[in-house]
């Protein structure tokens, strides 16, 4: 009956994992997920659900997805030949302007999108098509308000004016633009201007006035041109012919000059001349003089350091000689002092592995007579056994026979009755004991296990530990013949009979040292620590349960440890928000940011995702020394070792001598690391135009 009942719970189990591997599949098959460059819209059962970050089931009857480009799109548009642009001063320009736009990541932007353009943003070409007249009307709102000079002159604010024009109306199609890029700027062909346009016969007659004007001025710039470079000529010609003649005339007098200073200056060589060979030859003399007295003071001074020479060779080699007597003196002390000490050494050594020796051969001997002593017991109680067995059998048979003619008969009756009883009894019993084992949790029955466990094996380990509990230490002495009063050789070890009076406490120490590993194993294989007392080691660990769960319990994050961790989080946003305003250095704020952090700025249009291109944005920030970013508004979420910090702030800086102040949203996330809490992620957006 249990078998049948096991064998259909195991059936019932098979069917629910087949449907619940089944459900699975057919929810996974369904389950659209999001990523970080698309979203999609649910419509139909249900109502509308935006997806940014995850997923949900869309049913092929019951729901419509609406899949929305998450990415920066880039939108060329070309104005150039007939559909050029009109200036302020009726002339006409070539253009191209490339607009970045991309959905906003907002649950109304998104919508928004889906909404009025479908599966548009997935197409660049079909989302041109749609929004490029938006552009165009906003280009010629620009262009009309500007001169010529003033579009090449002043693009920013020609690209300034197209924005603030289409910004609002992307909104409305959940777009927003990034930036506006004037890639071409160039006046139109004179050919496309036609005469009989009013607009363009204005702008025609612009246009040839100013190069028949260039045109004159040109030439005028030409003609004078020529006129001056033959002046200039004449000039340069006439002042080359004086040159050469003022020249001709410097040369005689240089000549002149020439020969009467020479004469002069052959006169004071001569008289030099002379004074310097008197001179010569009294150095001379004075030289030799010099050199005579010098070889004899040289000649003194070599014999001085002869002498001195010797006298240092010979004191050294005498010193030599007595450091030498003494180092071997010394040697051959040192010598004589370690053989002594290593004769020493070697004797203990010998005698360590002599004693060494004769402890293992004692105790060798000590197993073996333990061991015939208790072959021999047990030889003895055998032979008891089985004499009172065969006398109390003889003795139970004689009785028995004696009244079993009496009793037979009542006997078989009542036990009859009695297991007809006990059988119906019992198998009641067991049916509910069945029933109520099988509406048992898995969890129960393995408490019952291990209680049941509990229960029995302290009673074992008592058993089988009791001769054992009064034994504190266990050493083995060799006390040589006297331990068993055997005759014994000159070693130690006993070689008489059998039958000293120490023999059964030698038996009872080998024995407690060859069945302490066995208890050992046992308490190891019950998971507790092995001990002198198995009751205690039990305790213990039912203790050490205990406490690790009263640990367990202690170590999770209360109040005061989350309150901790949000004044971390708000310490580390006020410190990016002074190390952002300290001037001239990104080295504070950028120690801020893990090497795997990535950004989304709010003056950058693409993702930062190397410390290089970190180091670069905040570096272009801080230049301007009246950086300031203040904190209006901050929530702290926690999770675990990451935590996220988002709210408002505001920016403000010093541009073209005049304060500007930018709210923008942010949001940080933190990650805690053996040095504190690092950002990996940043992302920063200026707040939308309110209306």
């Amino acid at each position: 009956m249990i078998d049948s009942n096991l064998f259909g719970i195991a059936f019932l189990a098979a069917i629910m994992l087949i449907g619940a591997v089944t459900i699975g599949l057919i929810l996974a098959r369904l389950y659209q997920r999001a990523s970080k460059d698309r979203a999609f819209v649910r419509t139909g059962l249900g109502g509308q659900k935006v997806v940014m970050d995850g997923g949900a089931v869309c049913l092929p009857v019951f729901h419509e997805l609406i899949w929305v480009n998450m990415n920066t799109l880039k939108l060329e548009v070309h104005r150039s030949g007939a559909d050029s642009l009109f200036t302020k001063d009726r002339m006409r320009v070539d253009v191209i302007v490339a607009f970045f736009v991309r959905c906003i990541p907002t649950v109304e932007g998104i919508a928004n999108a889906a909404q009025t353009l479908g599966t548009r943003t997935l197409d660049p070409e079909a989302l041109k098509e749609l929004v490029e007249d938006k552009f165009v009307d906003a280009l010629r709102a620009a262009s009309v308000s500007m001169t010529m000079q003033e579009l090449l002159d002043k693009r920013q604010d020609f690209i300034q004016g197209v924005q603030n024009a289409v910004a609002e109306d992307l909104m409305k199609n959940g777009l927003e633009l990034e930036s506006v890029s004037l890639t071409r700027f160039d006046q139109t062909a004179k050919q496309f201007f036609n005469a009989d346009n009013a607009f363009d016969a204005e702008g025609l007659t612009g246009l040839t006035e100013a190069t028949q004007r260039r045109t004159k001025e040109r030439n005028e710039i030409e003609q004078n041109t020529q006129v001056a470079i033959a002046q200039k000529n004449f000039e340069a010609t006439q002042q080359k012919l004086d040159i050469e003649k003022n020249q001709r005339f410097a040369t005689l007098v240089q000549h002149q000059d020439i020969a009467s200073r020479e004469a002069e200056q052959q006169a004071q060589v001569a008289t030099t001349q002379a004074q310097r060979k008197r001179e010569a030859e009294q150095a001379r003399i004075d030289a030799e003089r010099q050199v005579k007295e010098a070889e004899v003071l040289r000649d003194q001074a070599v014999r001085q350091k002869q002498i001195d020479s010797e006298r240092t060779i010979q004191v050294a080699t005498i010193e030599q000689q007595r450091t030498t007597e003494i180092a071997g003196q010394e040697k051959a002390i040192m010598v004589a002092r370690k053989s002594e000490e290593q004769s020493q050494a070697e004797a203990r050594a010998n005698e360590a592995r002599a004693e060494n020796v004769k402890a293992e051969q004692l105790v060798i001997t000590a197993g073996a007579v333990a061991e015939a002593q208790r072959k021999k017991e047990v030889e003895l109680v055998e032979a008891q056994r089985e004499a009172q067995k065969q006398a109390i059998a003889i003795t139970v048979a004689a009785e028995a026979e004696k009244d079993a003619a009496q009793n037979h008969a009542l006997a078989v009756t009542t036990r009859a009755a009695a297991n007809l009883r006990n059988y119906e009894v019992e198998a009641e019993g067991q049916k509910r004991i069945n029933e109520a084992r099988n509406t048992l949790s898995t969890t129960v029955i393995d408490f019952d296990l291990t209680k049941e466990r509990l229960r029995t094996i302290p009673q074992a380990l008592s058993e089988t530990v009791r001769p054992l509990e009064k034994i504190g230490d266990v050493k083995i002495i060799d006390l040589g013949g006297g331990l068993s009063g055997r005759a014994g050789g000159g070693n130690g070890i006993a070689t008489g009979p059998v039958g000293g009076p120490m023999d059964g406490l030698l038996g009872s120490l080998l024995a407690y040292r060859a069945n302490a590993p066995v208890i050992d194993r046992l308490l190891a294989e019950a998971g507790f620590d092995s001990g002198s007392n198995p009751l205690q080691a039990l305790i213990s660990a039912t203790h050490s349960s205990a406490k690790n769960s009263s640990a367990a319990h202690a170590e999770l994050p209360g109040p005061a440890r989350l309150d901790q961790a949000q004044a971390e989080i708000h310490g580390a946003l006020h410190e990016w928000t002074e190390a952002l305003g300290n001037g001239h250095d990104e080295k504070p704020v950028t120690a801020l940011y893990d090497n795997d952090a990535t950004l989304l700025a709010t003056l950058d249009p693409k993702p930062l995702e190397t410390p290089a291109e970190i180091a670069a944005y905040f570096h272009k920030l801080t230049q301007n020394p009246e950086l300031k970013a203040t904190v209006q508004s901050e929530k702290i979420d926690l999770f675990g070792d990451s935590a996220v910090a988002s709210g408002l702030y505001t920016f403000s800086y010093r541009k073209d001598g005049q304060l500007v102040e930018l709210p923008a949203r942010y949001t940080f996330v933190y990650r805690k690391t053996p040095h504190g809490w690092t950002i990996v992620r940043y992302h920063s957006s200026a707040l939308p135009a309110t209306h």
